[in-house]
């Protein structure tokens, strides 16, 4: 059982899909900045926001490329020059 508090007057049924909503956007953003840029285990506070919306890019211009951007970030640790291809695709055809 979880309890909630709300400014608004819900039924069961809405609360439960406003608290669903809110979890499937964990799932889908936070959930995957975390994984991949490691967000929750940093520990700088200054500049975090920034930081946050740098990560929020990272995985945007990485999720336009593939879907399972975790491989991608591993190829990209190991060949940084890639990063640039993705980036700057005329460098590829060199």
């Amino acid at each position: 059982m979880r309890y909630a508090v709300s400014s608004l007057l819900l039924t069961a049924q809405e609360a439960e899909r406003i608290w669903r909503g809110h979890w499937g956007i964990e799932n889908r953003s936070h959930h995957c900045r975390d994984v991949v840029r490691h967000e929750d285990a940093c520990r700088l506070r200054r500049g975090a926001q920034g930081r946050a919306m740098l990560n929020g890019v990272v995985v945007a211009l990485l999720s336009g490329q593939t879907r399972q951007i975790t491989a991608l970030v591993r190829r990209l640790t190991i060949d940084p020059l890639l990063a640039l291809e993705l980036l700057i695709p005329e460098l590829a055809s060199r």
